[in-house]
């Protein structure tokens, strides 16, 4: 079948960019239906879960690190946060054409860290719970090596879907894709979904695509979600997904997090790696994992303290200096 651009699709089936799944669930709705209807159809919208206020501000930051980029590196000796890892040489001529893409601990302008601002607030949220009962414990390892941040740059793009279970790990059962703003079918560049997953591996190239035919003949499955800011779907590993791009040239910012129960033959991804566990029916930061050759130390103190501050603190308060927060988090995590 002769491929095309995904632009052209959404021209000839408008259908798809409608809410026909009914996938999209808020805080009113019960916690095990919506963990429910994850695990029936492998991917569901849990709105407003991130406060504006803390994505406006991770997004500015985003976009001054990404500003960095192919420039000299500046002195940031009085911020913790520069004995972390820089970004990769790849980087060192500036972005390409459609964006960058980071591991999370990597992305900070001074003592900012938007994966860290983002992280406190999801494990402080009304989405926690959800993502408790999906992953049947209340024991979360985060993943970090697994984990991207991404600055995409909306263009025109082929049709094509993979799978996780093919394309990024075959062991972690989920992904949770957080964009740090709104993300408009026809505007932005984005993720759509076909559903229900099939729960299992399909066939796919060398290039892990599983081709534009499973496409077209999936077609009245598809779902291209509007994303408002707060919002955030999670889909499993056997969840055929592709990126949309509709040629605007717009930029979008987001954060894919891998995360699921503690267990032993998961271990070997726990570096670096934070637990979340639940003391006095609270979810808190228990543990984390960083290794000396790992520059993420800071970033991990950073989201730890982070996460110890009273749900919907403004982005301003998040603010507090990382010099100040490193050591206190280190003493309060490594107990």
């Amino acid at each position: 079948m002769r491929n095309q651009t995904f632009r052209q699709l959404v021209e000839q089936h408008p259908e798809i960019l409608t809410d026909r799944h009914k996938l999209a669930f808020s805080r009113q709705d019960n916690v095990e239906e919506t963990a429910t209807q994850f695990t029936q159809e492998g991917v569901i919208m849990l709105r407003d879960v991130v406060p504006t206020e803390t994505l406006d501000e991770c997004r500015r930051a985003f976009g001054r690190f990404v500003g960095t980029l192919g420039k000299p590196h500046k002195n940031q000796n009085d911020n913790a946060l520069a004995v972390d890892d820089g970004p990769s040489p790849n980087w060192d001529k500036g972005e390409e054409e459609s964006g960058s893409w980071h591991p999370p601990w990597v992305v900070r302008d001074m003592d900012q860290s938007p994966t860290a601002m983002v992280l406190s607030e999801l494990i402080r949220s009304w989405a926690w719970p959800v993502i408790e009962r999906i992953c049947h414990s209340t024991e979360i390892v985060v993943m970090f090596g697994l984990c991207l941040a991404r600055h995409r740059i909306d263009e025109d793009l082929l049709l094509g879907v993979h799978q996780d279970v093919t394309a990024v790990n075959p062991e972690v059962p989920l992904s949770i894709w957080i964009p740090l703003g709104e993300v408009a079918p026809k505007k932005h560049s984005g993720l759509g979904f076909i559903v229900p997953s099939p729960g299992h591996p399909l066939p796919a190239d060398a290039a892990n695509d599983v081709g534009v035919d499973y496409f077209m003949a999936n077609l009245d499955k598809v779902w291209v979600p509007h994303y408002r800011a707060g919002d955030l779907t999670i889909h499993s590993r056997y969840s055929p997904h592709f990126t949309t791009g509709y040629g605007t040239r717009s930029e979008r910012y987001s954060l894919e997090i891998r995360l699921w129960a503690k267990e032993d033959h998961l271990a070997k991804y726990y570096d670096p790696s934070l637990k979340v566990s639940r003391r006095n029916g609270v979810p808190v930061i228990v543990e984390t994992k960083c290794s000396l050759g790992i520059g993420a130390h800071g970033f991990l103190a950073n989201t730890a303290m982070l996460a110890m501050q009273p749900a919907g603190a403004s982005a301003k308060r998040q603010r507090t200096p990382i010099g100040q927060t490193l050591m206190g988090a280190l003493r309060s995590v490594v107990r």
